[in-house]
């Protein structure tokens, strides 16, 4: 079984360098989708893929990593602020309160990203934390644009 450590130890240490090259792969993927034919999906992803790596000058090793750590990043903030804006929505009713309890109990689970910290570095997560908004902005128009925004459904 792979512990903490060992994970820590196969994972890519983030830098400044690479988070902006990762930020101008996403960037240049989404531009790309956009702004493609919607026909073929598979040959206008892998178009704008090739686009999106060149102009990011990343190499498929570190995107694969970068992707994974940032998304789990992603993930778990999203999560968070779903639940932070569904409870901004919760009425008085009995439901509700039940709802809102359960809610206001796991929030601090969904907050605690000290698992996070432990996998990646603190250094990961303080740069991802200083661009928290860019990047779960640009994960959920990925999501969104790619059609696997099952996890940002509304957003």
């Amino acid at each position: 079984m792979t512990d903490i450590r060992t994970l820590r130890l196969a994972s890519l240490q983030l830098t400044t360098e690479r988070l902006d090259a990762f930020v101008v792969y996403q960037r240049t993927l989404l531009a790309e989708l956009k702004s493609a034919p919607a026909s073929d999906w598979s040959g206008r992803y892998a178009f704008a893929h090739a686009h999106a790596l060149a102009a990011s000058k990343l190499d498929l090793v570190e995107l694969g990593k970068l992707k994974s750590m940032v998304g789990d990043f992603c993930g778990r903030r999203s999560a968070a602020q779903q639940v932070r804006d569904r409870l901004s929505t919760i009425s008085d009713s009995p439901k509700d309160a039940a709802m809102a309890a359960r809610a206001e109990k796991n929030l601090p689970k969904l907050d605690d990203l000290s698992q996070f910290s432990s996998r990646f570095g603190a250094e990961a997560l303080t740069l991802l934390q200083a661009r928290e908004a860019e990047l779960l902005e640009l994960h959920k128009a990925l999501a969104k644009q790619e059609g696997t925004g099952h996890l940002h459904a509304g957003s």
